[in-house]
């Protein structure tokens, strides 16, 4: 049983099941980088899919109202990398850090909850979420096993990462209190291990080194923590 809750109705979410005319294959929903969520976790619903060919699954979705929203990045050789959480960036320009500038830090990779929609939103999977989403809240899905491994609250503050440009969880993390924290899964990284390790570049100390030379003890970008 699922130890996502809140109250007693949430517990006894029903199950909603859809047979499909077709072939239900994720991956198609799954092209392109992907997005970072930050949000509060408002609703979530239990679909059980079955398709043309017999084939059986079962999910979560998840209605996350979201607060902050990042193209997810990655390098020449696929490894992941860090957004550019802003446009700009503050850089010190007096003696003793009296003052500072704000310059351009190249594009951001920072979307809109409308360009979130675009991205994510397909109308296979709306057509079995949208009545059921709440305002201002997108649907995101994980397969059901991935959900009974993980405690989460509704109220909850969480962190996501996408499969691709769609709706289907690659990781999940919570908030609390600013920190952000793995979500009690029972695989180390059946479903990704924590935002850190997984989102953030890993960048090694004589890069981190040579960052904090250049920007300086003072200015400090504002990104997610702001």
């Amino acid at each position: 049983m699922s130890r996502i809750y809140h109250d007693s109705a949430l517990a006894n979410k029903a199950v909603r099941s859809a047979r499909l005319p077709g072939t239900w294959n994720p991956a198609e929903h799954q092209g392109g980088n992907g997005v970072l969520v930050e949000g509060e976790l408002v609703d979530v619903s239990r679909h059980s899919i079955v398709d043309a060919n017999g084939k059986k699954e079962r999910y979560y979705v998840l209605y996350l109202q979201p607060s902050r929203i990042h193209r997810r990045r990655f390098d020449p050789k696929g490894k992941e990398i860090e957004p550019n959480f802003s446009a700009t960036r503050k850089v010190n320009t007096g003696f003793l850090i009296s003052s500072y500038k704000v310059e351009a830090k190249g594009d951001s990779d920072l979307l809109t909850p409308e360009a979130l929609r675009g991205l994510v939103n397909k109308s296979e999977l709306l057509q079995l979420t949208e009545s059921l989403t709440p305002d201002q809240t997108v649907a995101f899905w994980m397969p059901e096993e991935e959900m009974e491994v993980m405690e989460l609250e509704l109220g909850t503050r969480v962190r996501l990462k996408t499969l691709g440009d769609g709706p289907f969880v690659d990781s999940l993390a919570k908030l609390e209190a600013g920190t952000v924290t793995k979500c009690n899964f029972a695989g180390d990284k059946k479903t990704g291990a924590s935002w850190t390790d997984n989102i953030m570049a890993q960048k090694s100390s004589q890069e981190a080194a040579a960052e904090t030379r250049e920007q300086g003890d003072g200015a400090e970008d504002e990104e997610w923590d702001d």
